[in-house]
Formats: C-alpha cells, sequence, structure tokens
C-alpha cells in the first residue's frame, strides 16, 4: 500500500513539474500579439486583401452602420478589389490611440481608425473601433468588431 501511495505521489509531483515547464505567454506577449494583428487588419482592409478571414472567427460579427457576418464581409472585400480594378481602396488606414485590455483568453481592442483619401490628404473621417478576440488552439481570433462613427466639432476662427 505504501509503495502505491509513493508511486502516486511520484507522478503527482512529476506532472505539477511537467505543467509548470509549459510556455505560458505573457500579458506583454498577448497585447503584442494583438497590437501586430490589428495593424495586419488595417493593411488587409486597405489592400482589399481576403486572407484576413483567416483572422475572424467563423461566428464573427460586424456591428456598424451595418450588420455584417463573416460571409457578407468577405463578399464585400472580394467586391471591393473588384470594384477598385483588382488594387487598393483609394485611402489609407491608420489605428491610433491603439488600447489592449486582457481578460485571461478574451481579449478588448479599442482604438480610433482614422480613413483618409489618397488623392486628397486633407478629405478623412475617423470612427471609434472595439474588437472582442477569444484566444483558442488556433491563436487569438476576432469574434466581434463594433464601430461607430467619431463626431468632429467644428472649430471657429
Amino acid at each position: 500500500m505504501l509503495n502505491i501511495a509513493s508511486l502516486f505521489a511520484a507522478v503527482g509531483l512529476l506532472t505539477v513539474a511537467a505543467l509548470s515547464q509549459l510556455p505560458k505567454s505573457s500579458k506583454a506577449q498577448d497585447e503584442n500579439e494583438l497590437r501586430k494583428i490589428e495593424s495586419e487588419t488595417s493593411k488587409f482592409e486597405q489592400q482589399n486583401d481576403s486572407s484576413i478571414m483567416g483572422l475572424l472567427a467563423d461566428d464573427w460579427v460586424y456591428l456598424g452602420a451595418r450588420v455584417l457576418t463573416k460571409s457578407e464581409f468577405g463578399a464585400n472585400v472580394k467586391q471591393n478589389f473588384v470594384t477598385h480594378n483588382h488594387g487598393p481602396n483609394p485611402y489609407t488606414i491608420e489605428k491610433k490611440n491603439t488600447r489592449v485590455d486582457l481578460f485571461r483568453d478574451t481579449a478588448v481592442v479599442t482604438y480610433t481608425k482614422e480613413y483618409r483619401q489618397t488623392p486628397d490628404r486633407t478629405q478623412f473621417f475617423d470612427e471609434d473601433d472595439t474588437d472582442v478576440f477569444t484566444r483558442s488552439s488556433k491563436g487569438w481570433q476576432l469574434r466581434l468588431t463594433k464601430t461607430c462613427p467619431v463626431h468632429v466639432e467644428s472649430r471657429s476662427n
């Protein structure tokens, strides 16, 4: 009986030791990875690149002026690519004031996205965006995107 108890204790200790050796991502690593994903999604959006679809969870939803599912969004990206002669959109995209909040395997990323026309850089508009990510065996996946326009008050001289 003592040998069996010793065996279970040894197996338990080895299991704990093995689990403690598994790589754990730090908060800084997670934040850097999420910021990189956000940077890449801007490039893909500007370029009308549908390879972005792999970052979206199957049940991803976009909530903005319209509500879009992943398949509807993919169709829009392909249509924009055709509309712009198989090239990029006629504007640049910059994400500003990015904030990443981590809650274990869930992350909320907020930022202001600036769209600026390429021919006339004085023409632009901003929107406030919130992205919700979850971590799975595939890594971080975007689950929800919520956008709303930023209302700019006119300045008097």
